[in-house]
């Protein structure tokens, strides 16, 4: 599968170490192949193996999930054993430089996809996989599983931002003997309030047991989806929100969640239940979802969690048994063209951004509240997301800009209590709001270069990059603010290039000395979203 596609440049000549090289490497592209569906060409560019690799055999970005796959790989020849714990804490090393982007730590092959690296990892929504995959038969030994493990708890301290997976031989050749088998998914379940529709295709309808998914799930995994034309999304706020419901409310689940549609090639009801329309059992052959795909997920791995609910949801069969040309693909296609509703979609029915958007109007400045493509941000314009980075960072408030770095559109997820209340409110003016965004902007502007001018350090830039909304926020708190909101208030004057700048220098220079002062060892990434870690620097920073 790899051997014609894979780099072997620099793996010398023909014998036995090169022959190693290529297991190896072609191990490490096999696992990404089989973990994001991604076929060979795709990833074999993803191998960093080699001298200096610092533990890491492959990097891949893969953009539709928004997730990265960070490998490790060893071939065992002798098929037994796991991999030494040496090489795992060489591997955790490694995650570590990589998250604090120490790149002067890594071969030509990491450095080489450097510019990709450092935008994904300022991407909030990004989610990555450490993968240790490896052809002995034995579980990983509880010594590197800890180290694993540690790794994974200071990473997920504020969302769920790293998976781990680990691949023996016995992983593997299930996972190859499936792909090769191609073995169609048969079920069989139950509905309640179940109906039908005869033309022009067979289908049925009703209420599925959760139980019932998260058997499938815990079954087959992400084979239910083979058709659908969008992977798993990892922790999104939607897929939380369910998992929430889940929790809390399972009855709800029903009336929450828009549902599940499936095709098969044929649909069988059972006797059971004779003609009542109270239940139903039903045979489905060669199944696949192709619509719900993030609410199979989510249900298998709460129930998996959680061990059982009273959950229900509502699902749709369809037959294609005699179904001519490409009606599957067609049910795919069509049900997988909606628009994702976000929160600040609904921070349109405030009357208070109402009220700015009016009042900015009046001043010649256009704020953008609803999403739109014809929204562009500008001299005289911004948008939401600005005006709620800016009020947010202006706060003085930790638990406001730490949301920020966690993800901003928590903060607008209940427009009648805090912490949306807490930036938009009957006492927050147009012309506070804008002054704030525009200071912001030059704030933004200044970070980077600054840290750029004081150290070349991958670490000290991740800082920057990492904890400018800290800087915006200890910048914000040496300004007069409280003057903003004053239509007479000299804005231009008391507000310059240059004072941001010196106030800019200090603040960066401040940051790098507490946080090498209070957390020397810590991932960078994670550490600005800790709530209670920022909340330390920033006191120290602003004291």
């Amino acid at each position: 599968m790899f051997r014609s596609v894979i780099d072997m440049s620099d793996a010398g000549d023909a014998g036995p170490n090169f022959d190693n090289q290529l297991l190896t490497r072609s191990l490490a592209a096999y696992s990404i192949h089989y973990l994001s569906g991604v076929d060979p060409w795709g990833v074999a560019g993803s191998i960093t193996d080699g001298g200096d690799d610092n533990g890491v055999d492959a990097i891949y970005y893969h953009e539709p999930e928004r997730k990265m796959y960070i490998v490790q790989s060893k071939w065992i020849h002798s098929g037994s054993g796991e991999p030494p714990h040496g090489d795992m804490l060489k591997f955790v090393a490694g995650l570590k430089d990589l998250f604090n982007m120490r790149f002067e730590r890594f071969n030509s092959k990491v450095q080489a996809k450097r510019e990709l690296i450092e935008r994904v990892l300022t991407d909030p929504l990004t989610t990555y996989n450490a993968v240790v995959v490896y052809t002995g038969m034995q579980s990983l030994a509880g010594p590197a599983q800890t180290d694993l493990d540690d790794l994974q708890a200071e990473m997920n301290d504020a969302s769920e931002l790293l998976a781990i997976t680990v691949l023996n031989q016995s992983a593997l050749h299930n996972s190859l003997t499936a792909k090769l088998a191609g073995e169609p998914i048969n079920v069989d379940f139950t509905l309640r309030s179940w109906g039908k529709v005869d033309e022009p295709h067979l289908a049925f309808y009703g209420q599925i047991e959760a139980a019932t998914i998260a058997g499938w799930w815990d079954k087959f995994g992400d084979r239910l989806f083979e058709k659908n034309l969008r992977s798993l999304l990892g922790d999104t706020d939607v897929n939380t929100e369910m998992r929430q419901t889940l929790q809390d409310s399972p009855t709800n689940f029903w009336y929450f969640n828009n549902g599940i549609t499936i095709i098969a090639n044929k649909v069988t009801k059972t006797i059971v239940g004779g003609s009542s329309s109270d239940f139903g059992t039903f045979h489905c052959e060669n199944i696949s979802v192709v619509n719900g795909a993030q609410t199979v997920s989510t249900i298998g791995r709460h129930i998996a969690k959680a061990k059982t609910s009273n959950a229900s949801v509502q699902i749709r069969i369809i037959s294609l048994e005699k179904a001519e040309g490409e009606l599957g693909v067609s049910i795919t296609k069509t049900n997988n063209r909606q628009n994702r509703i976000d929160n600040r979609d609904f921070v349109t029915l405030d009357p208070e951004q109402s009220r700015l958007r009016g009042e900015l109007g009046v001043e010649g400045v256009t704020y953008h509240v609803i999403r739109s493509e014809g929204a562009v941000k500008g001299e005289s314009s911004f948008d939401l997301v600005e005006a709620t980075t800016s009020l947010a960072c202006a706060s003085g408030r930790p638990s406001l800009f730490v949301q920020l770095k966690r993800e901003i559109s928590k903060l607008w997820e209940d427009l009648n209590r805090a912490p949306y209340k807490e930036l938009f409110n009957a006492n927050v003016n147009s012309f506070y709001v804008w002054r704030v965004v525009q200071t912001q902007r030059m704030i933004d502007r200044m970070i980077l270069p600054q840290m750029q001018t004081m150290s070349s350090s991958g670490r000290d830039l991740s800082i920057g990059i990492h904890g400018n909304r800290l800087i915006s926020s200890v910048v914000f708190a040496g300004l007069p603010l409280k003057a903003f909101g004053d239509p007479t208030f000299d804005f231009q004057s008391n507000v310059t290039e240059g004072k941001i700048h010196d106030s800019v220098c200090h603040t960066c220079s401040k940051l790098k000395i507490a946080v090498d002062n209070q957390y020397p060892n810590a991932i960078i990434p994670t550490l600005f979203k800790n709530l209670k870690k920022c909340s330390s620097i920033y006191a120290e920073i602003t004291s």
